[in-house]
């Protein structure tokens, strides 16, 4: 497999790290079409088991289903890694082409076409300092008196998105979050359980933390495509194809098992 680093320049942006990656075979009986490059907005930081760097390599359940599609069709993925927000800024204006793990909610149809079905179904959970001993039964209502960090432009689920009572400190990414939980500068966070786990784990402060329970949310995450990109409708209809072919094999399952998605 081969990653090949290039920059992106935009009127607004000094540089950003990109990675082309291609793994699979390509499906021989595919017409000799020329290949159509998709570029595809990725999370910065790491988004375990999505996308993270391995011994400077892209890897992840998402970089393992854009091959897949890659193998079966005319389309090629270049990926660039920014922060969420600007990557959620340039998808919905047709900087990006594509963005992944994303929640649909009725605002983001309105600029993306969601790529149906579903790619994968994230956990959110809450995590606290492991001396703290707040309860927590299911009830958002009793998260009122706390202060919970989030990641900007993110969406955890209908019913904590719209919990406007609650008390949502503003991040731009898990790992501020984690240093902010962890200055007790944040009574909670609240994050998809495997990449605040392997986070912790990684800066060696696993425990210092605690998951809280029951999780949030279980929400199924979508592959997003700007309405701005050319043919956009054609390559809806195209991915979704893919999408559907993928799922429905047993390859599917092997992924999931190997990214610890089988929820």
């Amino acid at each position: 497999m081969m990653n090949l680093i290039k920059t992106l320049f935009l009127a607004y942006l000094l540089s950003t790290s990109a990675f082309a990656h291609t793994s699979l075979a390509l499906d021989s009986t595919l017409p000799t079409k020329k290949r159509t490059v998709l570029t595809v907005a990725i999370s910065e930081a790491s988004y375990f088991p999505f996308n993270y760097i391995e011994n400077g390599e892209l890897k992840g359940f998402s970089v393992d289903v854009l091959d897949y599609f890659e193998a079966h069709s005319n389309y090629d993925f270049e990926y660039f890694s920014v922060p969420w927000p600007r990557g959620v800024y340039l998808v919905a204006q047709g900087k990006v082409d594509l963005i992944l793990t994303l929640f649909k909610t009725p605002e983001r149809e309105q600029v993306y076409h969601f790529i149906e079905p579903p790619y994968a179904n994230e956990v959110n959970q809450l995590f606290t300092l492991a001396e703290n001993n707040f309860e927590f039964s299911g009830q958002l209502e009793q998260l009122v008196p706390y202060s919970i960090g989030t990641v900007r432009e993110y969406s955890y689920g209908k019913a904590f998105d719209q919990a406007n009572q609650l008390n949502k400190v503003p991040a731009l990414s898990e790992e501020v979050l984690l240093t902010l939980l962890l200055g007790k500068r944040i009574d909670m966070a609240i994050s998809n359980n495997l990449v605040f786990n392997e986070m912790a784990l990684q800066k060696k402060v696993n425990n210092k933390i605690r998951a809280i329970k029951p999780y949030i949310s279980l929400n199924p995450v979508y592959i997003a495509l700007s309405k701005k990109t050319v043919n956009s409708k054609e390559i809806k209809q195209n991915l979704e194809t893919l999408t559907k072919q993928l799922t429905a094999s047993t390859y599917f399952q092997e992924l999931l098992n190997k990214h610890q998605l089988n929820f």
